[in-house]
């Protein structure tokens, strides 16, 4: 009865513990879904900049030329002079921004730089119904129209970022607006009202695109991110793992550094399909894989190739020490499934593991050449497995017998 109480009680933390965790993974995959989020809209505003380039510095040259002799020569220059040095400011975030892994790992960063520059460029239109405004109707009317031109066309292009478009339109839709509805002249009163029903249809527009944008961003970054993960285990799948290795070998070319591919196979995992069932065995896998994401850290990734077959990429390997980094990342993988783990109400098992290591540059150069020698390490491993000394070996060994074909989970 003690030993039922106790088992119930073991459950009842596990499951707690399960949703609490399920929760934090639920939140975690939330954040990377909004950074993906970030980026598209980043991406999309940032696109957009040389040819606004030229679609804010023409008008504001056409209206520069109109409006001489009516406004102060040195203050219109040094608008139109702002004016070119704000887009020349643009077109420098563009460019900074164009490697795309730059800009994937500091989406928010750029996004804010690119609202700041449209807010910029707003408030530059905006000045010039307060301060520079012609003395003739007709020209008055005429800046009016420019300016509500060069909005539209501002908000057509940030129109998949709502707040880059309220912040390049709403400037001068303050100062114009009521400039024009105050006048005493009734075609500048009339323009004034047909500039608010502008303004507004502008804003209401792009509230609606920038829904539809946001919607189908999610969408497209869920997707992928689905397309990288292990449905079962949430861990990366074969494609993420590819992705990591490659990035990981070109970092590890530049910076000198050693990086180490482990290939991992759950020992007697048939064993507990047969005896206690598939979904226990499901069980087994995702509870395999928790432990293990709580006990690696950044430069560590562990992903699932499929069955009970694992792999693990370690980074920043110093050529000098590669050794015991190694054993010391190995212990922490080898502790984390050390104790039984519940697959079931009072059904709990002990699992064992096999691994082989292949390192680069020592036994290959590229991802595939890598995950082969770690494979071919652990077979061999996995043969002597009744007389092994450990878990784990470094290498192919080449006093071992030819390869034969073994099943999977022996």
């Amino acid at each position: 009865m003690t030993d039922q109480i106790q088992a119930s009680g073991s459950f009842t933390v596990t499951h707690a513990t399960a949703k609490a965790e399920s929760r934090i993974a639920a939140a975690k995959r939330r954040m990377l879904l909004n950074e993906d989020v970030a980026a598209d809209l980043a991406r999309v505003s940032l696109n957009s900049i040389p040819v606004g380039f030229a679609g804010g510095v023409i008008p504001a040259a056409v209206l520069a030329w109109v409006l001489r002799g009516q406004v102060p020569a040195p203050a219109l220059l040094l608008w139109f002079a702002w004016m070119v040095l704000a887009h020349s400011a643009r077109l420098a975030i563009w460019f900074a921004s164009r490697p795309e892994a730059k800009l994937q790992e500091h989406a928010g960063l750029w996004l804010l730089r690119a609202r700041v520059s449209v807010l910029i460029l707003g408030a530059s239109w905006a000045v010039l119904p307060l301060f520079m405004f012609p003395t003739s109707p007709l020209d008055e009317l005429f800046m009016a129209t420019v300016i509500a031109a060069v909005c539209g066309a501002g908000v057509a292009q940030q129109s998949s970022d709502a707040p880059s478009a309220l912040l390049y339109m709403l400037p001068s839709a303050i100062t114009m607006g009521p400039r024009l509805l105050l006048s005493p002249e009734p075609v500048l009163q009339a323009a004034g009202y047909l500039a608010v029903l502008y303004f507004a249809y502008l804003a209401l527009a792009t509230r609606r695109i920038y829904a539809s944008f946001l919607e189908l961003s999610r969408l497209r970054a869920n997707a992928e991110r689905q397309s990288l993960y292990d449905p079962l285990t949430r861990l990366p799948n074969r494609s993420a793992l590819s992705l990591r290795l490659n990035d990981a070998l070109a970092r590890a070319k530049r910076e000198g550094t050693e990086i180490a591919v482990g290939y991992v196979d759950l020992d007697d995992f048939k064993r507990v399909n047969d005896t206690h069932g598939h979904d226990a065995g499901d069980a087994l896998l995702r509870e395999v894989a928790r432990r293990w994401r709580d006990a690696l850290r950044e430069t560590e990734l562990i992903a699932r190739l499929g069955g009970d077959e694992f792999a693990i990429v370690i980074e920043n390997i110093d050529p000098d020490s590669a050794l015991g980094q190694l054993t010391a990342v190995f212990d922490r993988v080898h502790q984390a499934v050390g104790t039984p783990i519940s697959v079931a109400l009072n059904q709990f098992v002990e699992i064992g593991m096999t691994m082989g290591v292949a390192r680069y540059p020592i036994d290959g150069t590229d991802a595939d050449m890598l995950l082969r020698q770690a494979d071919e390490a652990m077979y061999q491993l996995k043969r002597q497995k009744a007389t092994r000394t450990r878990w784990w070996q470094l290498g192919v060994k080449e006093t071992q017998a030819p390869r034969q074909e073994l099943p999977r989970d022996p």
